[in-house]
């Protein structure tokens, strides 16, 4: 059994001879085929596609030299807690109800591994102190993206009230971007647009929404996040968490949220977030 989409699928392994390098399917996906009335051998054609798609990228992250890897090609990543129970090699920091995990993107390619428990050893540093030295270097807070959900689509002459604005939050590379909010500068920057705090949507493990903690309930966003993410098509392995978080710029706090609506804050003239 392993973790998709926030719940438990069959999972079917292939590991090349000789390789601790494997890719993962799911039993579920080649049922749904067949409930769809694809024949059995375009189905297992399918699954042999997959697999040969995935035996360079295979290879190649078998022979790479992992213990090279240096900070500034390093990223932090959100995943859900239960994704780590088949994976407890990995180097982890819990957060909340998440976990961090560490995703090496290897320069020069479009190739990115996630840091094993090994990498630390070998670098006598812990995961948790990494993470603090790596959120506060240029080379993370450089990376992170703010730009509005509006401008995406264009409005014509129609103007979205900026209390009800939603931003997007993420990293240049638009890939596991979702822990660009650990970035408390471009926080505290969005958290006093909407007048000291702002509540956080994890869209997916690549970006998170954050809003106006004024106009909705936890309970409404709750309701809002779980919407999308019943919908596999629309996420699919790509699923963060069900639950809301808060940012508040005074304390520099980012948690899961309380069930209760935050006191407005009169902030007339408000400004804003930098888009980087």
């Amino acid at each position: 059994m392993v973790y998709k989409n926030g719940q438990q699928n069959q999972g079917i392994v292939f590991f090349p001879e000789g390789s601790n390098v494997g890719i993962t399917t799911y039993a579920e996906d080649f049922y749904r085929m067949y409930k769809e009335g694809i024949s059995f051998p375009s189905i297992i054609e399918r699954y042999k596609e997959m697999i040969d798609e995935a035996k360079g990228e295979m290879q190649f992250a078998k022979n790479i030299q992992i213990f090279e890897a240096k900070k500034e090609d390093i990223i932090p990543a959100f995943v859900p807690k239960e994704s780590l129970e088949i994976k407890p090699e990995l180097a982890h920091v819990p957060f909340e109800n998440l976990e961090i995990i560490f995703r090496w993107n290897i320069p020069g390619t479009e190739y990115s591994v996630k840091l094993p428990e090994e990498y630390f050893n070998h670098h006598q540093i812990e995961p948790k102190q990494f993470l603090e030295e790596l959120i506060n270097d240029p080379s993370f807070k450089d990376q992170t993206e703010v730009f509005s959900i509006s401008r995406l689509f264009e409005t014509g002459d129609t103007e979205i009230p900026k209390e009800q604005e939603m931003y997007c939050v993420t990293n240049q590379n638009k890939n596991w971007g979702a822990a660009s909010i650990l970035n408390k500068d471009i926080m505290d920057e969005v958290a006093d647009f909407f007048g000291g705090k702002t509540y956080i949507l994890p869209s997916s493990i690549h970006e998170c929404l954050a809003v106006d903690t004024h106009v909705y309930t936890v309970e409404e966003l709750k309701t809002m996040v779980r919407d999308i993410n019943s919908k596999p098509d629309l996420v699919g392995a790509d699923f963060l968490s069900n639950e809301v978080y808060v940012y508040d710029s005074y304390t520099r706090e980012l948690k899961l949220a309380g069930e209760q609506r935050t006191k407005e804050i009169q902030n007339p003239e408000k400004q804003e977030p930098i888009k980087r």
